[in-house]
């Protein structure tokens, strides 16, 4: 009992500190970075999870906003650091100090408009949703949105281009109806029982699918094809140049960082 007053005493000390030095620190680091090029600094903070809004920031805040809320992400991300050292010896089992900070970064998140590009939870149930909570951790600031890796890679890409939130908002239906024409693609190999799925699974992804081209596989191999397994050969063919065009579409809107529908 003795040694977690003692463990108690020390942690609130240490938090008090920094809470006191945070008082006086907004307004220094705003005079010290006074010329600083915000928008160049690329992993200013030590917690990766500020660095991930950080980049997303940059795409979408003038300067003075930018300049504001780096001096605000200064000051968490010593609260995050000295609290990850507190947490290693101990202290705050039931997590409250981690909830506190978890709703302070939740506050500049929606202080600067920058909430929404996280979580796609209505704002009037976040508190409801099971992954409020969670909201800060790097899985949900670094979420996938599609189940292909190729979208999801394109989409971060897109995020970073400079499109407006209505932009976004419709560049994303694009890239769903994307993600359903692959899923069916992927249904339709899957009826077509020529060999384990593990033989096409990344077949989206490449140049030329010669294993569903009946001429040259009936011509290296001499076989006859009965006239079902033809047609749906053709038609994997059609759909893969469908997929690539497509992709290849969304891949130019994302590029120019202008959607013109």
């Amino acid at each position: 009992m003795r040694l977690y007053i003692i463990q108690f005493f020390i942690f609130t000390i240490l938090i008090s500190n920094v809470f006191t030095e945070n008082k006086y620190s907004r307004s220094a680091n705003e005079k010290k970075n006074n010329g600083v090029d915000f928008r160049a600094l690329e992993k200013p903070f030590r917690m990766n999870k500020l660095n991930l809004l950080w980049t997303k920031a940059k795409q979408r805040l003038p300067e003075p906003k930018l300049k504001s809320l780096y001096s605000d992400l200064m000051i968490q991300d010593k609260e995050e650091i000295t609290y990850k050292r507190i947490k290693s010896e101990g202290i705050d089992k039931e997590g409250l100090k981690e909830a506190e900070l978890r709703r302070k970064l939740t506050s500049i998140m929606d202080a600067y408009g920058l909430r929404h590009h996280f979580e796609d939870v209505p704002a009037g149930k976040q508190k409801e949703h099971s992954a409020y909570n969670s909201a800060m951790d790097e899985s949900i600031l670094n979420k996938s949105l599609f189940k292909d890796k190729k979208l999801n890679i394109l989409w971060a890409k897109a995020e970073a281009s400079g499109f407006t939130n209505e932009e976004l908002s419709a560049l994303k239906e694009e890239f769903l109806h994307h993600q359903e024409k692959i899923d069916q693609y992927y249904d339709l190999l899957v009826n077509i029982d020529v060999e384990p799925k593990d033989g096409y699974k990344n077949v989206v992804n490449e140049d030329e699918i010669t294993k569903f081209n009946e001429i040259n596989y009936e011509k290296d191999n001499n076989e006859e094809f009965n006239k079902d397994y033809v047609d749906k050969a053709n038609l994997v063919r059609e759909k893969h140049r469908g997929l690539r065009d497509g992709y290849d579409r969304l891949q130019r809107i994302a590029a120019r960082g202008s959607y013109l529908g």
